[in-house]
């Protein structure tokens, strides 16, 4: 369905193609009927006026029946207004300032004829009175054009200074001339998260409730000295589970009793249990022995001294 704007602007181009086809309709009627004079001169000028006006309202009312394929643009359709508007500015200011509003039409049988006859269907008050009817048809599109034409151009240039210079690049159907903003904003991206939402589902427990829970589960001193043999106990099952580190090969570490926990390196002594303390002797491998080695002959009789005889 087409937006309110687009009906209004339908419809008041609409309105200057009837009137435009009105005067068209009367000037070519004067001009079949009147002898060229100085006193038909706006005849000429009415026809091109309304020639004009038709091509150009015409081709914007049949390109707006498409406004996403619409060619025509919002400056030039600006120009065209502006140019439309001109024309009958000068056609309704010459019509009303010339002196055939009041001229008196004399009918006669031909060019050399001197005697006036009476014709049927036309004849001096229904001249006047078609001539006032173009005169206040050129004013009404007059009118129409220079209205229509303001408000479109106050449009156009509120859209360029809200930041929206591409207004003059869309099609007059196409742009959302009087979109609300909260439609413009559930089309375009959501907008930021600022603050962190908390389900309905989870009730906060209250203040009252929440200080007695606190008291009832913090540790006393006699519960924490009680706990504490428990935990030393499990750590050191623990570690004779398989869990202790092998000790680094050339130190030797003093057996630990079962039931102690396990002295470990940086380890503080709590209040209950007495400091442990460990002295490494540095041990210093024995010097190697030095053995001569000495060969003695064979006592056997095959053995032969082969060291020179004297």
């Amino acid at each position: 369905m087409p937006s309110v704007f687009n009906i209004v602007r339908g419809s008041v181009y609409l309105a200057v193609v009837l009137w435009t086809i009105i005067v068209l309709a009367i000037a070519v009627h004067f001009h079949e009927i009147l002898l060229s004079s100085d006193l038909t001169r706006f005849i000429p000028f009415a026809i091109f006026v309304c020639s004009v006006s038709l091509l150009f309202f015409v081709a914007l009312l049949g390109f707006g029946l498409w406004p996403n394929r619409n060619p025509i643009s919002t400056k030039v359709e600006l120009g065209c207004l502006g140019l439309a508007g001109v024309l009958w500015l000068a056609l309704a200011a010459f019509v009303a300032s010339s002196d055939a509003e009041n001229a008196d039409v004399e009918c006669f049988s031909s060019a050399d004829a001197t005697e006036a006859v009476a014709m049927p269907g036309f004849n001096t008050e229904t001249y006047q009175a078609q001539y006032r009817v173009l005169e206040a048809f050129s004013f009404f599109n007059l009118f129409l054009i220079l209205g229509f034409l303001i408000t479109l151009l106050v449009l156009a240039f509120r859209e360029h200074r809200a930041g929206r210079p591409h207004v003059w690049a869309y099609s007059v159907t196409a742009y959302p001339w009087f979109a609300q903003k909260g439609k413009q904003n559930r089309k375009g991206l959501p907008q930021p998260v600022t603050s962190r939402s908390r389900s309905k589902s989870v009730a906060r427990p209250s203040r009252s409730n929440t200080m007695p829970t606190r008291q009832n589960t913090m540790p006393t001193r006699q519960n924490t000295m009680q706990e504490k043999p428990r935990m030393e106990r499990s750590m050191t099952e623990r570690v004779d589970r398989g869990q202790r580190p092998s000790p680094p090969m050339g130190r030797t570490s003093p057996p630990v009793a079962r039931g102690s926990p396990p002295v470990g390196r940086g380890r503080s002594p709590t209040r209950n249990e007495s400091p442990t303390y460990v002295y490494w002797i540095p041990h210093k491998a024995p010097d190697q022995a030095h053995v001569r080695e000495q060969r003695n002959p064979r006592d056997d009789k095959y053995h032969r001294n082969a060291s020179p005889r004297r």
